[in-house]
């Protein structure tokens, strides 16, 4: 007779099924794949992440993961930083503008105050790809004041480095210029320029040695009449213009100066008509106003403007007495030698647009119009120019053909503006 066990005492050798694991479990459960995904979101909401768990804590506090950020959203600008004066009413302020125009926020008074253990008036002298170069006075007393203290800050993870630039031979004052690409370095450079009485001097200073080393020292040095605190760096070198078209650039792997080419400007060009200088997409930007009588051989100056503000509408204006005025944007690619005509902006679509500029003056619309800024990587505003006119910060999108209001100074009539391109980051300092 065969014996044979009870159903239900019956054992099975078999492995236990195992419970399969869910795309999402393998790929949260994975640090790599879980950095990844991190790496691709804002800088805002990657620091508020932290809190999920502490392993996501250790991925997104490790350096590691700060520098493939950075890598992979390294020229990501969400607005601009505008320190706002009103002349006898109230000291300067922060506004922070988005770059459509839809959101504008009072910064907080503490948000220069990210060094305690040195109180005093904080100064942004430059703002480059999230990091920003800030300043700062103490007085000793009323009559005396301590050393400028010099910092780069990053706002949006709130670290800083204090600089201590090197002092030059008899040279009384310190130009200094950052300098940082993700996409090239996760290693930012500051630039410490000493020029006294035709005695040119450069230091450089690299985050990653932490050291400062005199790159350039030169004798009877021309300046050209260039401004040495507004360089420009692109393609691997810092560039100086003058309004008049004329500039050199310093070469920092080579650490040699070397002359750029000028603008194709008219004869008859002036420096009074000279808007602005810097570098966007790739690309480094001169911005002028010239008239129809100065425009280059190479474009036909007609109104690039909305379909609304047509030809006959800017000729038949009350504001067409102002003459055949265009802001002109000239551009050089990397690995150029010259630069050519990329944009043109009638000056009447802008009176046409916000006609409260215009007193009848031709002097006081042409002399009221500067350029804050000139965007060129932006996918969904398109090229966008950013132009600071009385009462007004204003936004025109050669993409769209359309201007918006970014900021708005009423009721104030007397004040002063400087607009920083604004960039969130979790670079290191």
């Amino acid at each position: 007779m065969t014996s044979s066990s009870p159903s239900h005492l019956q054992v099975s050798f078999n492995s236990p099924t195992r419970k399969k694991s869910s795309p999402v479990d393998v790929v949260f459960g994975n640090d790599d794949f879980l950095s990844e995904i991190l790496s691709h979101l804002p800088a805002k909401t990657v620091l508020k992440l932290k809190l999920i768990s502490k392993k996501w804590l250790s991925i997104i506090s490790h350096p590691s993961f700060a520098i493939r950020h950075s890598y992979l959203n390294p020229h990501t600008i969400s607005g601009f930083l505008l320190n706002v004066s009103y002349h006898f009413k109230k000291p300067s302020s922060y506004r922070f503008v988005s770059i459509d125009g839809k959101s504008v926020v009072n910064v907080s008074p503490d948000f220069l105050l990210f060094d305690p253990d040195r109180p005093g008036s904080t100064y942004v002298s430059q703002s480059c790809n999230g990091l920003l170069l800030c300043s700062r006075r103490t007085r000793y007393s009323a009559e005396r004041t301590k050393p400028t203290q010099y910092y780069v800050f990053n706002p949006t993870t709130r670290q800083f480095v204090v600089l201590t630039p090197p002092s030059g031979d008899g040279i009384r004052s310190n130009r200094l210029q950052l300098v940082f690409d993700p996409s090239k370095s996760p290693h930012y450079k500051v630039l410490c320029i000493h020029y006294f009485k035709s005695l040119l001097e450069i230091h450089v200073y690299s985050s990653e040695t932490r050291i400062w080393k005199l790159s350039l020292k030169q004798e009877n040095f021309d300046s050209l009449c260039v401004n040495l605190n507004n360089g420009v760096s692109w393609n691997g070198a810092i560039h100086w213009i003058s309004p008049t078209g004329k500039g050199f650039c310093f070469l920092l792997d080579e650490q040699r100066l070397q002359s750029m080419p000028s603008p194709p400007l008219p004869e008859s060009w002036e420096a009074n008509s000279f808007r602005y200088f810097g570098e966007s997409g790739g690309k480094l930007h001169f911005i002028g106003l010239l008239t129809r009588e100065q425009k280059p051989d190479t474009i036909a100056m007609d109104a690039n403007v909305s379909p609304e503000l047509s030809d006959d509408k800017l000729t038949g204006s009350s504001s067409s007495n102002i003459g055949s005025q265009y802001v002109v944007v000239y551009a050089m690619e990397k690995g150029c030698s010259k630069w050519f005509v990329k944009y043109h902006l009638d000056v009447n679509a802008i009176v046409m647009a916000y006609p409260e500029i215009s007193d009848g003056s031709p002097c006081f619309v042409i002399g009221s119009i500067f350029v804050s800024s000139f965007i060129d990587e932006n996918d969904e505003e398109g090229p966008l120019l950013v132009i600071n006119m009385p009462g007004e910060i204003i936004s025109y999108s050669f993409k769209h053909r359309t201007f918006k209001n970014l900021f708005s100074f009423h009721p104030y009539k007397h004040y002063s503006c400087h607009a920083l391109r604004f960039t969130e980051t979790l670079s290191l300092v």
